[in-house]
């Protein structure tokens, strides 16, 4: 595979698993910087393996290699990957249930050193200026919607790249879905972020996408661009 120079992630050649069981097979594609690209198939498709793979959570079984930002990045742990500007979002994002938002933030800034950390959690707060409002509070007091802004919010502290979202919309009701995915409209065409992002929630994922790799049985099913008109019934085959 030919890696173009706007190259944010190249995927090639990847397969992995569990013990002994294979769950990817041949995995091959390419993501440019500035996209927004949806991850889509099947309950055990292989979706969220993906990710943990890309993220160095899973070795490599094959010849494959993985490169980010040009770079071959396969074996690298996830600190090295974080420095690089690669960031993975796990479908149960873990939060400080007893600390405040703003003691989140701090948290998630702690590697950042503090005048740094200062720094970005005020920008942070100027772009999410809902959470403003919500500093003193726990998570468990926030709805659905500031619980996954707060976890969007933490990430960009450390301004990556690229980030590996698994499930955002994941329990959310459709006023905060829409909530979110205006959120990741935003890091993705006014702060230049490029993302990756597992979810079943397929309409109100290809409103803000530019494409939807579609993954059957841990392979590669379809790789298509979405544009004016698009049908999203065209999608159907990869889920039966």
């Amino acid at each position: 595979m030919h890696i173009p120079e706007k190259s944010m992630l190249t995927v090639l050649n990847v397969s992995t698993g569990y013990q002994k069981k294979e769950v990817l097979s041949g995995i091959s594609f390419n993501i440019n910087r500035g996209e927004i690209v949806m991850l889509a198939g099947s309950n055990g498709s292989g979706k969220s393996t993906l990710l943990k793979t890309i993220f160095g959570m899973l070795p490599l079984w094959s010849e494959g290699k993985i490169t980010f930002n040009g770079e071959i990045i396969t074996g690298s742990s996830a600190s090295e990957l974080l420095k690089k500007g690669l960031l993975y979002i796990p479908q149960k994002n873990n939060l400080f249930e007893d600390l405040t938002v703003r003691e989140n933030l701090q948290m998630a800034g702690l590697t950042l050193g503090k005048k740094i950390a200062k720094e970005r959690i005020a920008k942070t707060l100027a772009s999410f200026d809902v959470l403003g409002k919500l500093l003193n509070r726990t998570p468990m007091r926030l709805s659905g919607g500031e619980r996954q802004l707060l976890v969007l919010a933490m990430a960009t502290l450390h301004q990556p790249a690229m980030i590996l979202y698994d499930e955002p919309f994941g329990g959310l009701s459709a006023h905060n879905i829409t909530f979110i995915s205006h959120q990741l409209k935003m890091l993705g065409r006014e702060k230049g972020i490029t993302l990756l992002i597992v979810e079943h929630r397929v309409r109100e994922c290809t409103a803000i996408a530019d494409r939807v790799i579609g993954l059957k049985l841990g392979r590669m099913f379809s790789d298509v661009a979405i544009k004016k008109g698009f049908d999203i019934n065209s999608l159907q085959p990869i889920f039966l």
